[in-house]
């Protein structure tokens, strides 16, 4: 099943004059942000497993052909520069810190998804407790008649 694409910036933004939608799109909104979270991690295990498989092999790999090699004297010190050095290696650990880096920007997606949350809960206390009136009774601009009487439905029916 190919999961659909999102766009973080548009799903962390709340429309204050259409509640009841993004309230009803939380739920659904978080659990796609904590999924690719959970997703990230795996990768970020499986690039963890693959750094120390390839690390354990070029060691064993120094180790086992350093007479042949051009390092002169065999010691630890040596072959721990060797195997800091070998481009495998660099590569695994560039692999681990892109995994990382995703895994760091997704537990601050799902933050964000939390703070959403609260703020929708916000918003919608402000909205009962008529903040959107304007001052002489009326409306403030940019709440239509029809988000007025959904509101209003949806507060009746509770």
């Amino acid at each position: 099943m190919a999961k659909e694409k999102r766009v973080f910036s548009e799903d962390v933004t709340i429309n204050k004059y259409k509640l009841e939608i993004e309230c009803e799109r939380q739920a659904s909104m978080y659990f796609y942000w904590a999924d690719k979270l959970a997703d990230a991690k795996t990768s970020l295990n499986e690039a963890d497993d693959q750094l120390k498989l390839v690390t354990a092999k070029t060691d064993l790999d120094v180790r086992k052909n350093w007479n042949e090699s051009k390092y002169g004297k065999q010691t630890e010190n040596s072959i721990k520069a060797v195997l800091e050095t070998h481009e495998d290696i660099l590569n695994a650990k560039e692999n681990c810190r892109n995994a990382q880096e995703e895994v760091n920007s997704l537990i601050a997606a799902v933050s964000a998804m939390d703070h959403r949350k609260a703020q929708l809960d916000n918003l919608t206390q402000l909205l009962i407790k008529g903040f959107y009136a304007a001052p002489n009774g009326g409306k403030r601009e940019g709440v239509t008649e029809q988000t007025s009487r959904e509101v209003r439905s949806k507060l009746n029916k509770k």
